[in-house]
């Protein structure tokens, strides 16, 4: 009895067993996004508190800017509520984002890249824009942001 046929069996066999090679979709990236988004709405409605909701409450939570990397969601808030929520209410420009695109960095951290859009609030014409950067990771309340790299331009 020649093998060849038993070979050609079991060769099929392991085939069809084989992972496939096409990466599933992330799960992960409409949690991701959602949660992005909710962050600009709050923006929008003039939140701080509901727009810096998706970073993590941590000293080790980092934020890069121009003279440097600030960490702890208390500098960032303050950074923000310094440039963006001057008058306490809300800021004057609307926010949106761009481009998004998450990739898994391994069971529980992400990676996002896109680009944010400010405009004004009174008149609609672009104010500011830019590319980010963005850590997330998986906690027990969901997906936290654990640094931020954004640059205008």
């Amino acid at each position: 009895m020649s093998r060849l046929p038993i070979l050609a069996v079991t060769a099929l066999a392991v085939g069809a067993c084989a992972p496939s090679r096409t990466p599933a979709p992330e799960p992960a990236t409409a949690s991701i996004v959602a949660v992005l988004q909710a962050s600009a709405d709050a923006w929008n409605r003039g939140d701080l508190d509901g727009f810096l909701k998706p970073y993590l409450d941590s000293s080790e939570t980092t934020f890069m800017t121009g003279p440097g990397v600030i960490h702890g969601l208390g500098t960032i808030r303050d950074r923000y509520r310094a440039h963006y929520f001057t008058a306490g209410g809300r800021p004057p420009t609307v926010l949106r984002f761009s481009d998004l695109d998450v990739r898994s960095l391994g069971a529980g951290h992400a990676l996002m890249t896109g680009r944010f859009h400010l405009a004004n609030r009174a008149t609609g014409a672009p104010a500011d824009s830019g590319n980010f950067t963005l850590v997330w990771r998986r906690t027990p309340h969901g997906w936290k942001i654990i640094h931020d790299h954004s640059s205008a331009g």
